[in-house]
């Protein structure tokens, strides 16, 4: 069973549905869980100041999610530990679940608007695709079980 669960979480409908996925399954066999926000920041910016108020910004906003995740997941009596990382959502969230040794990565099938799915792609598709550990895309509504 797995040992250690990295659920890709940006608060989107269909992360929570991931993220509800991966409270059930490190319920079911205790295992470690983490959720991790990936923010992309821009390639250009004009002064340093600007990208630290572009990061400032995110820690403030996503770190209120990720918190809510926590909350969520702890009523449910699973401890979540909460990451967030900066740069492609696809590419930081890989090389995290690499670097950390996760053997699961949990992720909803989409986060992006159908414009930008279209143009970049989506980011469970890249996950799906790069990732060293198995990856479960969680459709589903759990509630609906």
């Amino acid at each position: 069973m797995y040992k250690k669960i990295l659920v890709a979480y940006d608060g989107s409908p269909d992360a929570e549905k991931a993220l509800a996925a991966g409270i059930a399954l490190a319920r079911c066999s205790g295992a470690e869980l983490h959720a991790a926000t990936a923010v992309h920041l821009p390639d250009y910016a004009a002064t340093v100041s600007e990208v630290d108020e572009m990061i400032s910004r995110a820690q403030a906003f996503y770190g209120k999610n990720l918190a809510k995740a926590a909350e969520r997941a702890a009523r449910e009596n699973v401890e979540l530990k909460t990451h967030l990382l900066f740069g492609h959502a696809g590419e930081s969230i890989v090389r995290f679940a690499r670097e950390e040794s996760f053997d699961l990565i949990v992720v909803g099938p989409h986060g992006l608007s159908p414009v930008r799915r279209l143009l970049m792609g989506s980011v469970s598709q890249y996950i799906v695709r790069h990732a060293h550990c198995s990856v479960l895309v969680e459709k589903g509504d759990l509630t609906a079980r």
